[in-house]
């Protein structure tokens, strides 16, 4: 009897075990990164050098965003509805097209170091932007290549060539600062190592679709495919632009005004995005989930009902844990040398922000995995405008309102994002998926703050409250079954 109430419905199987999954790959990524910061932070040991590379990292990771015009994403829709077309042709077309675009957008982007390099007053940047900016190109191979892993919901292979990228990625950082070449500066070292890395793994992928997909390299390119993968990218390529430049944006804005809060930021971004993690990874498996029951508008509902929901019963927790302990985690990971008297509240509002932004990035996602993208681009259009039209003239005054800015941003594309979904007439169960999940974390809270009244018990009201939220969130989901459940047909690639 109690192992007929346990036991879960095929939807509930297929999203834990892939989000789990993901979520794994996604994990080791950012300790990765932590871990690579960590050394840097120890290696140069001077707030300022390691704020200038954060800088740089910055930089880059804003540039990146421009890549693959939208592409990758129509792959990845390809191949959750179309398979062999995906395979046959536009694989093809994605990856040439990325190519091609790529170039062009290095060319441009190599034009105009120089200035950038000029408004920091770095004089050795420019090298160090056109030594980068090469990798970009590879850096186009590396996402259309993983887009078709995605696409075809090869979840695990998915994670393993994102944990490649990662690693190959943060050992050429950190080469770039303790194996220097000649008399390159340090920035431009780190460029060049990192653009190694970036070549090493575009091959490594593209032999990796080989092996498994084969896909067909040479050919025509099809004029009305390109037409089409535009007109399905386009939109989502310019709404992950808008969502997922505020933050090196925000970095970018604070080091103009001091390399070393710099630092501070690049660090509470780090921890922060151990939230961020939950979500991207949801989204990665939202989309083809979604995609696949397109035509199905009750059962796409369900879905993108239990995508926000299980999203939630993970972030809702680590967010409270970050805003409850700030600054023991800074210290912990970074040192006390990196520790300000603004960094606990930089860490903080950074994580409310990233918490309201998986309303409208988890949201995006879902509607287009039904064929709307244009939601996705404008909720993160009104997410960016108050950040690109506010934070350059408050940030020199104070770089913590400019993160409560952000935040705030986060938090009207949120709202935005739930109008979309009443205007696309696609309404999700609003209490199973946002109401229902914060209970066993309210229920936490509860116990960790009347925990700070016994002093030395202190840390037993944890454990517990930890404990509660666990059994809780058991108790609320085998409680109840899920609406309906799906034939073996709806989950083939579980």
């Amino acid at each position: 009897m109690l192992k007929q109430r346990v036991r879960l419905t095929e939807i509930q199987q297929f999203l834990l075990r892939n989000v789990s999954i993901i979520v794994f790959g996604l994990f080791i990524n950012q300790m990765l990164q932590t871990v690579g910061s960590m050394i840097l932070a120890r290696v140069l040991d001077d707030p300022a050098k390691f704020g200038q590379v954060n800088l740089l990292l910055q930089i880059f990771g804003m540039t990146a965003l421009f890549l693959n015009v939208g592409f990758n994403g129509a792959l990845i829709y390809s191949f959750s509805r179309e398979p062999v077309a995906a395979i046959q042709t536009k694989f093809r077309v994605a990856l040439i097209g990325s190519l091609v675009y790529g170039i062009l957008f290095v060319i441009l982007f190599s034009a105009f170091s120089p200035l950038l390099a000029k408004s920091y007053q770095m004089p050795e940047l420019t090298m160090a932007l056109i030594l980068g900016s090469i990798m970009m190109i590879f850096n186009s191979m590396v996402n259309v290549g993983v887009a078709a892993f995605s696409g075809n919901r090869d979840f695990g292979n998915q994670a393993f060539l994102m944990v490649v990228t990662t690693t190959f990625s943060t050992t050429g950082t950190i080469l770039g600062v303790i194996l220097p070449f000649g008399h390159l500066s340090l920035l431009a070292n780190v460029s060049l190592w990192m653009g190694i890395g970036t070549l090493l793994t575009a091959f490594f992928i593209c032999w990796k679709v080989e092996r498994v997909h084969k896909p067909q390299w040479f050919g025509r390119l099809p004029w009305s495919d390109v037409r089409d993968m535009l007109a399905y990218g386009v939109p989502s390529w310019a709404g992950n632009i808008a969502k997922a430049f505020q933050q090196p944006f925000l970095v970018m804005m604070v080091g103009s005004t001091s390399v070393v809060a710099v630092g501070y930021l690049a660090n509470g971004f780090r921890i922060t995005g151990f939230i961020g993690i939950i979500t991207w990874a949801f989204m990665i498996v939202a989309f083809p989930f979604v995609a696949e029951s397109a035509n199905n508008l009750e059962e796409s509902r369900k879905r993108g009902t239990s995508c926000v929901r299980y999203n939630n019963l993970f972030l809702y927790p680590l967010t409270a844990l970050i805003c409850l302990y700030p600054d023991q985690i800074n210290g912990f990971l970074f040192g006390t040398s990196y520790k300000s008297a603004d960094s606990g509240m930089y860490i903080r509002v950074m994580a409310l922000g990233i918490f309201f932004s998986s309303v409208g990035r988890l949201g995006g996602t879902i509607l287009a995995g039904i064929g709307k993208t244009k939601a996705n681009f404008w909720v993160m259009i009104v997410a960016g405008i108050f950040v690109v039209l506010i934070v350059p003239f408050i940030t020199a005054q104070s770089p913590v309102l400019s993160v409560w800015i952000y935040t705030g941003g986060w938090a009207v594309s949120a709202l935005s994002m739930i109008g979309f979904f009443y205007y696309e007439r696609f309404t999700l169960d609003w209490w199973k998926a946002f109401g229902e999940p914060l209970l066993p974390t309210l229920l936490m809270m509860a116990v960790i703050e009347v925990g700070r009244l016994t002093g030395a018990w202190y840390p037993v009201f944890i454990i517990a409250g930890l404990l509660c939220a666990v059994v809780l969130t058991i108790v609320i989901e085998f409680r109840q079954k899920d609406d309906a459940k799906t034939g073996p047909g709806a989950v083939r690639s579980a």
